[in-house]
């Protein structure tokens, strides 16, 4: 199975430490979504947007992992997605979305470990810094 990454999970050893069987796989982008803090990552349905990530393919085990460091059911939610890999190829994955929607800034260390996950995936930084200055506008 395909997780998507967005957040703090792209940073690699994060993501390995965590989820021990999970492989990554490649970056990706959701369409219709925008990146959002909440204190912690999040996305928002927003046509025209896209939130670029990464694509790990995880066990049972580590969906587990996933739920709990997550705090799914209340803190997030699941969501069952599709993403494009940068090649044009579309993967079925799910997703995390917080429950409780909102806007606020992430703490310095938490944000900086998601700066790690997006040079570990050679992401262009330009929208984590805009859901930074949105976050902190509201």
């Amino acid at each position: 199975m395909y997780y998507f990454a967005y957040g703090s999970n792209l940073y690699r050893e994060q993501m390995k430490n965590r989820c021990p069987d999970s492989i990554p796989v490649t970056k990706a982008r959701l369409e219709g979504y925008r990146l959002n803090f909440n204190r912690v990552a999040d996305v928002l349905e927003d046509e025209g947007s896209e939130v670029w990530g990464a694509l790990y393919s995880v066990s049972q085990k580590d969906i587990e992992s996933l739920d709990l460091y997550e705090g799914y059911p209340n803190t997030y939610d699941r969501l069952d997605v599709v993403v494009e890999d940068d090649l044009g190829k579309s993967h079925r994955a799910f997703i995390y979305v917080m429950t409780t929607k909102g806007c606020g800034e992430p703490s310095t260390e938490y944000y900086q470990i998601i700066e790690k996950g997006y040079r570990d995936w050679g992401l262009n930084s330009q929208p984590l810094l805009q859901a930074l200055k949105e976050s902190c506008k509201r």
